[in-house]
């Protein structure tokens, strides 16, 4: 290759990426934009409030000529800048889809209103769908992606379950048998169109592609869809292996759940076997905790935004021996305005006969809430926190069984 032919090759995906972002900087469009590289877009705004998938441009970019391809940069960002969404539900429902999220997206966007005064509103339009995720709509279109708010809704004049019913239309009309088999009985989807997890939303689906048994599936992040089957229990500890892989090197997560049909409603389970069902709660209470502690820094945040004197207590785990069971710890201590976590064990203070502090006592969640229940005021958000200013009576933590680690 001659040195005029190395300067006139396209530039790689990163380098495609930054010479958008420098282009969206220039014509300041969106101050907060970032490069997401796994998905290969660009995003901005809270939390895929706007996304800008890269491959086509990219793609185009590539193709054209040299003095063109400043050209179709600029189309590009000229779709991404319009506005996303129309303004009629009609014109909107050929492109709307579906979309599973964490609760934890919901929790971190309140937060961040609240440390962010100046950020603008954004409600979203969700629907519950289990204990850690929640549906969601989008407006996708070739060039990016915008998260429906209740907003939009209002302007259309439709209702959330209206406009899902024409995202799920849309999402079974993209979705053809795709599955790639991983062994033991475990399939991945293979759509790779960012909805993945979304097809978690099609029961008739699961069946399909299972082999005999009931399906169970595990949608751990936002781009992954894993399928076994109740009679391949081999399969389903692959899976929740699998899925805590996928949890810890992709992040985007979605939910930890395990999940079935029931009366042809998609719900979430338990496992049948036990070392399935060891596996399973291991991998959520280690996300559980990383959530927790997530939200720790960002309450702090606030706190120090707003000069409230709280304590956010942390979410600890405790692991005896590598790849055994793993359990969370919290502490509750006397005379503190604390945000709680719910965990498997509670710490509490204990004093002597002179009033200082002699240690702790361990107790199970269910033990605290028996004694303290009282003085726990539960807050709304994901994970759960409870708000306490009191302590429980000294008696009663003496007579409470203790727990053992």
């Amino acid at each position: 290759m001659g040195l005029f032919d190395f300067f006139r090759r396209p530039p790689s995906r990163d380098a495609f990426a930054q010479i958008v972002l420098r282009q969206i900087g220039q014509d300041g469009l969106a101050s907060d934009s970032r490069y997401e590289r796994e998905q290969f877009r660009i995003v901005s705004g809270s939390d895929d409030g706007h996304v800008f998938n890269l491959d086509n441009a990219y793609r185009d970019y590539c193709a054209a000529p040299r003095k063109q391809r400043a050209h179709v940069v600029q189309h590009y960002l000229s779709i991404y800048s319009a506005p996303g969404v129309p303004s009629s539900f009609a014109d909107a429902r050929a492109s709307l889809m579906p979309v599973l999220r964490s609760r934890r997206q919901g929790d971190h966007l309140r937060l961040l209103a609240q440390t962010e005064p100046q950020r603008p509103a954004f409600a979203t339009a969700c629907q519950d769908f289990s204990e850690d995720a929640v549906v969601m709509l989008a407006y996708d279109t070739e060039a990016n992606m915008a998260t429906i708010g209740q907003a939009t809704l209002a302007q259309w004049g439709v209702t959330f379950e209206q406009a899902l019913a024409a995202a799920m239309d849309n999402l079974r009309d993209r979705t053809a048998h795709s599955f790639v088999a991983l062994g033991n009985g475990l399939l991945l989807g293979d759509w790779n169109d960012a909805y993945d997890s979304s097809r978690l939303l099609l029961p008739d689906l699961l069946y399909r592609a299972c082999e005999g048994g009931e399906p169970l599936v595990m949608v751990p992040t936002r781009g992954r869809f894993l399928l076994a089957s109740s009679h391949h229990a081999a399969g389903q500890l692959a899976m929740v292996a699998l899925a805590d892989q996928l949890a810890r090197d992709e992040g985007r997560q979605v939910s930890t759940a395990l999940y079935g049909v029931r009366d042809g409603k998609i719900v979430a389970c338990e496992p049948a076997d036990a070392a399935v069902a060891t596996a399973l709660r291991r991998f959520q209470t280690i996300v559980r905790a990383d959530l927790y502690n997530q939200q720790k820094a960002e309450w702090e945040q606030l706190n120090t935004s707003t000069g409230e004197d709280v304590f956010v207590a942390s979410c600890l785990l405790i692991e005896r021996q590598p790849g055994e069971r793993v359990v969370s710890v919290s502490s509750w201590a006397r005379d503190v305005h604390t945000l709680l976590p719910r965990t498997d064990v509670v710490a509490l203070e204990v004093r002597d006969e002179h009033g200082e502090r002699s240690g702790s006592k361990l107790l199970a969640w269910d033990e605290a809430q028996a004694i303290g229940g009282g003085l726990m005021e539960q807050i709304d958000c994901y994970p759960v926190r409870y708000r306490v200013r009191a302590f429980p009576d000294a008696q009663c933590v003496a007579a409470a069984p203790a727990c053992e680690l």
